[in-house]
């Protein structure tokens, strides 16, 4: 077993993952409501979708909520992996609100505003109830960005304590130096 060639994969699936981190998922993890708009609208084709995907051998069900505003061009969408599930209660539930209320308020990114399908970070209907939560949509991306960056903090620890082993064990075993006086 070659020790240096499984630290140098380390090194480089520790900082790809954190790389993937910053870039997937902080960008709306670190988010903040300032940098918000919101646009305004009656509701217009609401649907909530049900896909089967598979990823390396296992299959799982990917859940959509889409709608547009009347007011805008943009899609909006809402997605989430349930896994083995055939029915997001959550998006269901959302729906459902929103066909009540036919009108609603979405939050977006204001630099999102000319894309297609910006991230939604919350919603308001009619009444200005949120029923959508920005710290819902943030909930998402924590998860994900905490196991990619843990992956990258090991990753690049192994690299490290491989590299620098005889140093670190000289420097824990030192012992400090006490003044007896």
């Amino acid at each position: 077993m070659d020790k240096a060639y499984y630290a140098e994969k380390g090194l480089f699936v520790g900082i790809t993952s954190i790389i993937c981190a910053f870039y997937f998922f902080a960008p709306t993890l670190f988010t903040i409501k300032s940098s918000l708009i919101e646009q305004n609208g009656e509701i217009e084709n609401i649907q909530t979708h049900y896909t089967r995907v598979e990823s390396r051998g296992s299959k799982s069900t990917k859940s959509e909520l889409k709608f547009t505003l009347n007011s805008t061009q943009n899609i909006y969408v809402l997605m989430k992996n349930i896994g083995q599930s055939r029915y997001n209660e959550r998006f269901e539930k959302l729906e459902r609100q929103l066909k009540k209320s036919e009108r609603a308020t979405i939050w977006i990114k204001k630099s999102q505003k000319e894309e297609y399908k910006p991230t939604v970070f919350q919603i308001a209907d009619r009444n200005g109830e949120i029923i959508y939560d920005f710290n819902e949509s943030k909930s998402h991306s924590r998860f994900g960005f905490l196991i990619l960056f843990g992956l990258g903090i090991f990753g690049i620890g192994l690299f490290i304590n491989h590299k620098f082993s005889d140093r670190i064990k000289k420097f824990v075993r030192k012992k400090p130096a006490f003044n007896k006086v």
